[in-house]
């Protein structure tokens, strides 16, 4: 199964602040640039989050892709899951079964984020038939 480890960059829009005492929930949209690597494109995130009194608590997102992936023009969507637990962030990526389009129509796949000192990676297994 091929796999990728991809740098990206990332902006988020304003958005409005979460109300109201913790937990509370708040809705962030982030564009992504990704400029190197076998996925060259950009992706738009829409993320929920569970904010509680010392920090996040969880996650969900659904992230548009559009550009390509090892030479295949295309989009996709993958889902985001994920939490902190005890202060160890956990954090599980799925293409959406059936979301890919284009040259990217059959793809699946699993993945993360990396974030380390030198920025931010997508890392994705996938599988993308011939």
């Amino acid at each position: 199964m091929p796999s990728i480890r991809v740098p990206f960059s990332i902006t988020a829009r304003p958005a409005e602040p979460a109300e109201g005492d913790p937990p509370v929930v708040g809705l962030t949209i982030f564009d992504k640039q990704f400029v190197d690597g076998a996925f060259i494109g950009a992706s738009v995130v829409h993320m929920v989050s569970a904010l509680g009194g010392q920090g996040p608590l969880a996650y969900v997102a659904l992230e548009r892709f559009q550009g390509s992936l090892d030479g295949r023009a295309g989009a996709f969507v993958v889902r985001h899951e994920g939490s902190i637990v005890d202060g160890a962030p956990q954090l599980a990526l799925e293409v959406v079964p059936g979301s890919g389009a284009g040259e990217l129509t059959w793809l699946s796949g699993r993945g993360t984020i990396e974030h380390t000192d030198t920025g931010a990676f997508l890392v994705l297994d996938y599988v993308l038939p011939d």
